[in-house]
């Protein structure tokens, strides 16, 4: 280890006690361009000792990755004719200088707050305009309580599907921002929805893949329950009159999900020679159900494609992330098919730091599960069931 230690100098110096302390050093080299250091390693395993290394380096002004990679070692390095002996698929520690975070000013802070505000605003707006109906006015003949109640149900579904992850995110000690609500245009689409920022990386696959599904599994939940009630509150006119009504009666676009009928059914709100006309609060849960399915596509770093990337690995990610693509572009979503094609190709994905431990078992069974999810939670247009 002296020989080591002779080229490496600054801050770099004090890693290497830290990390021989925890795992066994093969080598070391520097990389001057990109200053970095890579420790090749001779242990097999590292999921134990890998968060305490994080936290050891954390009060150096480091951080570490750990990867499968071919790496070439070179025997006497401080020649410059140092011959390099390849070693395939060893396990790799890299070693970084932490970036210094410039502190936020207090106008950024609050861009949050008055994005959320904007958003609850454009989503009443809409359901405004959405209760602006005899039919959508049944059960509920106030249309302004009829809007609140629509504003808190699809606010409801974003906001709890960022809570998910902000509580796995939080569980697991990762900085997060607080969510981002998007605004949209009432009487189109109120909202495209929320996002939040993550301020640290994932510690391995483990933690990605209970971050990326905590947020889909709990907008569901909600969504499912928004569905019921705003299936009860819906409004059923026989097929004559709904004929008779025509154009007056717009059909939710793409089509409703399995799961959407399945609670229509639920309520007994489909019978034969019967139509249902959608309440502004179904219609909310319409859009939690397209959140849920365009969430766990298994494409680029969208929850479903950190859930591949944790499950399969960086070559099925970017095959799934164009089979997602391909599927986005074959339902008419042009825009978000677009959109993760674009950025796919500026960051294609999010590494875990330790990116050589592999997902649990459970865990892998349950990204089938959730593809299951996605299916189920897609828009079946009715052509293809004439039958819902």
């Amino acid at each position: 280890m002296s020989v080591a230690t002779t080229f490496l100098s600054g801050g770099y110096s004090r890693v290497v006690p830290i990390l021989s302390s925890f795992f066994t050093v093969k080598d070391i080299q520097l990389n001057v361009r990109e200053d970095y250091v890579e420790f090749l390693i001779a242990d097999a395993e590292v999921k134990e000792k890998f968060p305490s290394l994080l936290k050891e380096l954390g009060k150096v002004g480091m951080i570490a990755t750990a990867k499968r990679s071919n790496y070439f070692w070179r025997l006497m390095p401080t020649l410059s004719s140092a011959i390099r002996l390849p070693i395939q698929d060893g396990i790799i520690i890299s070693v970084f200088k932490m970036q210094k975070k410039k502190p936020k000013s207090r106008h950024r802070q609050s861009i949050p707050f008055f994005l959320f505000i904007a958003a609850v605003s454009l989503v009443f707006v809409d359901g405004i305009i959405r209760s602006d109906s005899p039919l959508a006015r049944t059960q509920l003949q106030d249309p302004v309580f009829l809007a609140a109640i629509y504003t808190v149900s699809l606010i409801g579904i974003l906001g709890i599907h960022e809570l998910g992850h902000v509580v796995a995110n939080r569980k697991y000690g990762i900085k997060a921002s607080w969510p981002y609500f998007i605004p949209g245009i009432p009487g189109i689409l109120p909202t495209f929805g929320a996002l939040i920022v993550l301020r640290a990386n994932m510690t391995n696959r483990n933690v990605m893949f209970d971050v990326g599904i905590a947020g889909p599994i709990a907008g569901l939940i909600v969504t499912m329950i928004v569905s019921i009630y705003g299936s009860t509150i819906s409004t059923l006119i026989s097929a004559e009159e709904a004929q008779k009504l025509g154009d007056q009666l717009a059909p939710l676009p793409f089509g409703e999900s399995l799961l959407m009928i399945a609670t229509m059914h639920m309520t007994g709100m489909v019978t034969e020679g019967t139509v249902l006309v959608a309440s502004p609060v179904l219609f909310a849960a319409w859009l939690g159900f397209l959140i849920t399915f365009l969430n766990l596509m298994p494409a680029w770093q969208l929850d479903g494609g950190h859930l591949a990337r944790s499950a399969l690995g960086v070559r099925w990610h970017k095959i799934l992330t164009y089979v997602s693509i391909v599927i986005l572009f074959a339902r008419g979503f042009y825009p978000m098919a677009i959109l993760v094609l674009f950025f796919s190709m500026k960051s294609p994905e999010s590494a875990p730091l330790d990116d050589v431990t592999l997902l649990s078992p459970k865990r892998k069974a349950l990204f089938f599960v959730a593809l299951g999810i996605a299916v189920i939670c897609a828009p079946i247009p009715t052509s293809i069931m004439p039958w819902a």
